[in-house]
């Protein structure tokens, strides 16, 4: 889309119609980005790890891998896949990943008994290229 501005010096497009889509789009970036990590971190939280092998609690034949240390969670019931949300600032400008399982974050960060299973930070990680192509494209088209 062109912004052209008349021999009489009026805009073709008022101001605050091209404010509005600027805001639009701004808003609309952002969407799309807080749904690639997401996408991304329930792809992480879907597969088996490569540590101990255990019983799926409340089974009695049920085995799962677990993650070694360093690798995301392996998954067991998919609850924390499917626990991951995310939310946009009204003006468009923060955007999130998350989840409010509290065992997400530990795993995440790692406890006193429980070494780290990064996921939520490499999914932005293996993201950060496409993300960046999302916001550096061009504003006006």
């Amino acid at each position: 889309m062109d912004i052209v501005l008349d021999f009489k010096g009026t805009w073709a497009i008022p101001p605050d119609e091209i404010a509005q889509q600027i805001d639009d789009e701004i808003k609309n970036r952002m969407n799309a980005a807080v749904q690639m990590v997401k996408k991304e971190a329930e792809f992480l939280l879907s597969r088996q790890g490569t540590g101990r092998q255990y019983k799926v609690p409340g089974t009695k034949d049920t085995w799962y891998t677990a993650s070694s240390p360093g690798e995301p969670p392996a998954v067991v019931t998919g609850d924390l896949g499917r626990s991951i949300d995310t939310d946009v600032s009204d003006d468009g400008f923060e955007g999130s990943v998350g989840t409010s399982k509290d065992y997400g974050m530990m795993l995440q960060f790692g406890t006193k008994n429980i070494l780290p299973r990064p996921w939520l930070d490499v999914a932005f990680i293996n993201k950060l290229e496409e993300l960046e192509a999302i916001f550096s494209q061009d504003w006006l088209r």
